[in-house]
């Protein structure tokens, strides 16, 4: 299965660089490419956030207040900010998750479970503390629950016990299709690549 990035998404990458010179960083965070998510707010990730009550104003709030350095970066050293291995472990993570959703494109959204499952982000803490678990991220878009490879709630409640409890038979390991995921040199290269030649609709991602 060929994976690409959305157009969407290629230009929230783009501003994820903007918001980390803005920041007064010289390495793409993950809390970076979720400040351009919220920033470009017109993505599956913002729908599905505000359909689940969040408020994406202090969402944006919170990861200011906690990545921002006092000492400005020059704008024109902007092309010396680059993606760092987190982020980029995150990115490997959301095509993850799209290849869960039988997704055509990696978008916003599948950036969002990705954080939501992984630990090590201002962003995963601030979803974490208000209970934003990767059910409700799943449910909220109307994902398919076989597809995804999550128990359904009512089975998840007869085994543990905790009508609220997640299981994943995915959690662990990754699916069938996960040698198709790109390299993070790889990774790194495409999307550099992809940001500098702009958005267009045919935009393969390296794998």
């Amino acid at each position: 299965m060929e994976l690409s990035f959305s157009d969407v998404f290629l230009k929230v990458l783009g501003f994820s660089r903007d918001e980390a010179v803005r920041t007064g960083w010289r390495n793409i965070s993950a809390d970076h490419v979720m400040l351009a998510i919220l920033r470009h707010g017109d993505n599956d990730a913002c729908r599905t956030l505000e359909a689940l009550g969040a408020d994406l104003a202090a969402f944006k709030c919170s990861i200011d207040e906690a990545v921002f350095v006092d000492e400005a970066l020059p704008w024109e050293e902007r092309d010396s900010v680059h993606f760092c291995e987190s982020a980029l472990s995150l990115l490997q993570h959301a095509s993850l998750e799209a290849l869960r959703c039988r997704a055509a494109n990696v978008g916003p959204l599948h950036f969002l479970l990705a954080v939501s499952r992984m630990s090590g982000s201002y962003s995963h803490d601030w979803l974490d503390d208000r209970g934003l678990l990767l059910r409700d991220l799943v449910e909220a878009p109307g994902l398919a629950w076989e597809r995804y490879g999550l128990t359904p709630a009512k089975d998840a409640a007869c085994t543990s016990g905790d009508p609220s409890v997640m299981l994943s038979d995915s959690e662990t390991s990754a699916p069938d299709q996960a040698g198709h995921i790109p390299d993070p040199v790889l990774l790194a290269e495409a999307i550099e690549r992809r940001l500098r030649e702009g958005y267009t609709t045919d935009n393969p991602l390296a794998s």
